[in-house]
């Protein structure tokens, strides 16, 4: 083998190393950079709100298959935006969490949740409300005749509405129903049975210092 042969070699075997030198540093850079962030990792930005209304919070229809959902009609939004605004007094040791969609209040006492929502219209009348609020708490489903044993009449801002009672075996609901101006309004506080009995007392304050902005009158 003649110089000029061997330096030839040199050459071509110095020109294949480089390239598979090259080739294994960008496979090893792709792996470095190229991965994929467990599901467990990533963080989810939204507010989880609680439970409000017995069609089962709107923005939470799909929570669990226990709460069957109320149909949300067309104008629902625009007629809880349009809504008269509510005050009321927080009592001891409740959370304000504000208001959202179509809950004009968020609440929290304990482990009990308390929301405060308002419909256009009657939304299937007190026996399809009160049904689907039991159907929550595993109650079986009533009939007409069986509504003055959950429900009683009581004044929320100055106008006639119900309190509703409602003891499952684990979960019960405080509730009020108050018709107002072709709307309706729903005050619930849903959560174990324990936590309710410890907070009834406020929920009842609470509902009688809510005010509702009353332009009828």
């Amino acid at each position: 083998m003649n110089h000029r042969t061997f330096k030839r070699l040199q050459l071509s075997a110095l020109t294949v190393g480089t390239l598979a030198l090259f080739a294994f540093t960008g496979c090893e850079k792709e792996q470095a950079v190229t991965y994929q962030i467990p599901k467990e990792a990533r963080s989810d930005s939204s507010t989880q709100l609680p439970a409000g209304h017995p069609s089962t919070d709107v923005a939470n229809a799909s929570d669990s298959a226990a709460k069957p959902p109320m149909q949300v009609l067309p104008g629902m939004q625009e007629a809880a935006d349009a809504a008269p605004d509510i005050s009321f007094t927080l009592p001891e040791r409740w959370t304000d969490l504000g208001s959202t969609g179509m809950r004009k209040a968020n609440l929290r006492a304990g482990d009990a949740e308390i929301t405060a929502l308002t419909f256009p219209g009657d939304v299937g009348g007190n026996l399809a409300n009160i049904n689907r609020w039991a159907s929550q708490v595993g109650l079986p489903e009533m009939v007409d005749a069986d509504l003055p044993k959950v429900a009683e009449p009581t004044d929320i801002s100055n106008h006639g509405g119900l309190y509703v009672t409602l003891e499952g075996s684990e979960q019960s609901i405080r509730a009020g129903i108050l018709p107002f101006h072709g709307s309706t309004w729903f005050f619930k506080m849903m959560g174990p049975n324990a936590s309710i009995a410890e907070h009834e007392a406020g929920f009842k304050a609470f509902l009688e210092s809510v005010t509702i902005a009353d332009n009828h009158h």
